[in-house]
């Protein structure tokens, strides 16, 4: 299958049922209740920060983003890849590249982004090995946590 059977569109509340089915799979969890708050969250962000990308006529994969303007500690605006997520029926077919090209090529457009960026965790090599072909390369930043 070739990228140009991929179909990348801005979510839609319809979609929920999609992205559970995939997230279900993904995770082994049934997550209904944290999806519908997410659709939620994405519904007041501009529509291209949250998307769907569509080949054989079904929503092979979702990808939630946003903008932050000196999150972090970072001077200029940053487009964060927050969650993505492809059916594994469908990987290996340019779906998550789809996604985010969509995502990055939108944030240059309409916000004039120069840097995007994301968290993984580096136990899910597969993650980590896709953002890696995808030109990101380890930041400066390193994640801190504490138990609670």
């Amino acid at each position: 299958m070739s990228r140009t059977d991929v179909r990348v569109r801005p979510l839609e509340p319809s979609d929920v049922d999609a992205i559970v089915a995939i997230d279900e799979k993904l995770s082994g969890q049934t997550r209904k209740d944290y999806w519908r708050r997410r659709l939620d969250i994405a519904s007041l962000r501009p529509p291209w920060m949250s998307m769907v990308a569509e080949t054989d006529g079904r929503v092979a994969g979702f990808l939630f983003g946003w903008v932050g303007e000196s999150e972090f500690g970072i001077p200029q605006p940053t487009g964060w890849v927050d969650l993505i997520g492809v059916d594994p029926a469908y990987r290996s077919r340019g779906v998550a590249r789809a996604l985010l090209d969509r995502f990055v090529e939108s944030g240059r457009e309409l916000r004039a982004l120069e840097r995007v960026a994301t968290l993984i965790d580096l136990g899910q090599v597969d993650v980590r090995e896709f953002f890696l072909r995808q030109g990101f390369q380890p930041g400066r930043m390193v994640q801190l946590e504490r138990a609670v």
